[in-house]
């Protein structure tokens, strides 16, 4: 007889539950956003409404996030493999403006951490391979919607994730409409765009 291991994935109650068990953690560092020179502006950059409008790997469409890494590298390889994954060629996407942001939350869970993961039974494969928009296409709920919808119901102002498109990136994933009064997320050399 051959035993068959499944991997169930924790529901959405869960991942809530489990997420809001986490001691949240500070985190002040810049990070990095790259944008099309459209949308390369003060008003467009931090308020998620192209998440929102299409969503993306942590988010369904409806959820406001602002996507952001935590190297410019980074930020360049996830513009890369977004283009990539739908065809378009490098010099396709370009031009990009790139922007650096202050961020000083109060309340961020990170990622980064095997304990985090571990706590809400997720492994970094699972975070890292899954298919997510073609997930989508299927009418399935990808499992980093999941963590990005439980984050943002519970009050998180942000998560760390690993970077699928840069073995050594990371991203921060900021929920807008959870910031506390105390936090900032703020564009720097706005007046250069």
């Amino acid at each position: 007889m051959i035993a068959v291991v499944t991997t169930a994935r924790p529901t959405l109650e869960q991942l809530k539950t489990r997420l809001g068990h986490l001691v949240p953690s500070v985190f002040a560092e810049r990070v990095y956003r790259s944008s099309t020179p459209k949308y390369a502006n003060e008003s467009d950059l931090l308020t998620g409404e192209g998440s929102k409008l299409n969503g993306g790997r942590w988010n369904p469409v409806g959820a406001t996030v602002v996507y952001a890494s935590l190297t410019p590298e980074a930020a360049m390889a996830e513009t890369l493999a977004h283009h990539r994954y739908y065809g378009i060629s490098v010099e396709d996407a370009m031009p990009r403006t790139f922007v650096a942001i202050r961020a000083s939350l109060t309340a961020v869970v990170d990622f980064r951490q095997g304990l985090v993961r571990q706590r809400i039974q997720v492994s970094l494969d699972r975070i890292l391979t899954v298919d997510w928009r073609k997930e989508v296409r299927a009418g399935r709920e990808p499992i980093t919607h999941s963590i990005g919808r439980a984050a943002l119901e519970i009050g998180l102002e942000g998560i760390i994730v690993p970077s699928a498109a840069d073995p050594n990136g990371h991203n921060l994933l900021v929920f807008p409409e959870n910031l506390q009064s105390a936090s900032e997320f703020q564009l720097l050399n706005p007046d250069r765009l």
